[in-house]
């Protein structure tokens, strides 16, 4: 008994990964990153992906190239707060003003304003090819 209770297990994770690898991106992306940026998925907007990369566009056959998704993240005020080139916020050690980086934290300018709300309101996902 124990042995198709794992085959049945196995079909389910099977089905699972065929849908998630099958079903459209707008769909899989949605819940994807609302659940990586705790968003609803209807605050998830995907870009349409080109299709000039598949196999079955023409000519038919392997194009040698791919899209891979990429994602910005905005706060509530249209902030880019997380994702594809966020910036990083922080505090001057000295002074305590607000500071940003847009380089990943090499370099550091004061911030003119106080910080944006880091909390994600709404992402974007968009297509960029390989």
């Amino acid at each position: 008994m124990a042995q198709s209770d794992e085959s049945g297990c196995g079909l389910v994770i099977l089905a699972a990964v065929g849908f998630y690898i099958f079903a459209p991106a707008s769909w899989t992306n949605a819940v994807w990153y609302g659940v990586e940026y705790k968003v609803s998925p209807g605050d998830v907007h995907t870009d349409d992906k080109p299709k000039d990369c598949d196999f079955m566009h023409a000519p038919l056959g392997d194009k040698g190239c791919s899209y891979k998704a990429y994602v910005k993240a905005y706060n509530v005020g249209g902030v880019l707060v997380g994702g594809e080139g966020a910036p990083k916020y922080g505090h001057d050690t000295k002074t305590g003003r607000p500071i940003i980086s847009y380089d990943g934290g090499k370099t550091w300018d004061w911030y003119p304003a106080d910080f944006p709300d880091p909390k994600v309101a709404s992402v974007q996902v968009f297509w960029r090819k390989e």
